[in-house]
């Protein structure tokens, strides 16, 4: 009889376990949506913001928004058991609206590269992927630890947004792997003028792919700096700009740049 007892209290407390773990995520952040599918959950996920472009399959999953205009209409009308937002995307008073609303949310909230192991430990315990969790933070980890510096302290710049000049600046997560990678990053804080970029000197300037035809009138105002004269202007992919397990791929890409000396 106390073995039966203890079985019945064994998968009651499993059930009840396995029961409190979210079935149905809302993702309103590319980041998110991207390590829930590193931690395997995205057969979960019912919605994603309009942003939200990979892995493929999210394409074909309902949008419910941006991620500081999502519709509070769509995303009730879904009934998800949890949604979950990023700290940089949404505006308090949205993530205020959304409790208000009496939703269950969730905030992934790494602020750069160091956090980003314990985050994903943290969202994993949310959703019942612990053991995953810990496996990808592990493997994260082991990745980043692995780069090294291919380059010899060159000043470099990371222009987000040409008008007005948004740069990554010394708070950045870009900021971090710029000095992982062996650069010098010209930019202390997220917006400079033209002036101030010619004046420090550019020797290495990056820009997000898809921002070639928009940022030729800027870089024609750069043109006196070494960056242009040599080169060394590159486009890199949206991977480095989103702190989820697949940034080591856009690290690993601006580690594969070669520029001219």
């Amino acid at each position: 009889m106390f073995v039966l007892q203890l079985i019945f209290l064994f998968i009651f407390f499993t059930s009840s376990v396995l029961a409190e773990e979210p079935q149905r995520i809302v993702s309103l952040a590319p980041n998110v949506t991207e390590t829930l599918y590193y931690l395997e959950a995205n057969d979960r996920v019912i919605a994603v913001s309009n942003y939200c472009n990979w892995p493929e399959e999210v394409k074909n999953k309902p949008k419910v928004g941006g991620m500081i205009n999502p519709s509070f209409e769509k995303i009730l009308s879904l009934k998800p058991d949890i949604l979950i937002i990023s700290r940089d995307g949404t505006p308090k008073e949205v993530y205020q609206r959304l409790k208000d609303l009496g939703l269950n949310v969730y905030v992934f909230a790494p602020k750069n590269l160091k956090e980003l192991p314990q985050e994903i430990i943290k969202l994993g315990s949310v959703i019942g992927k612990t053991d995953k969790a810990n496996q990808v933070s592990q493997n994260f980890q082991k990745e980043i630890n692995k780069i090294r510096k291919v380059f010899q302290g060159q000043k470099a710049l990371f222009i987000i947004w040409h008008e007005p000049i948004t740069v990554a600046g010394e708070s950045s997560h870009i900021d971090e792997i710029m000095k992982i990678l062996g650069l010098r990053n010209i930019a202390k804080f997220s917006s400079m003028n033209v002036e101030e970029i010619i004046k420090n000197d550019p020797e290495v300037i990056f820009l997000g792919i898809g921002h070639e035809i928009t940022v030729k009138h800027l870089l024609f105002q750069l043109k006196d700096t070494t960056a242009f004269k040599k080169g060394n202007i590159f486009y890199v992919s949206e991977k480095v700009y989103r702190l989820s397990p697949r940034i080591i791929e856009g690290i690993k890409e601006m580690a594969d740049i070669k520029i001219k000396k």
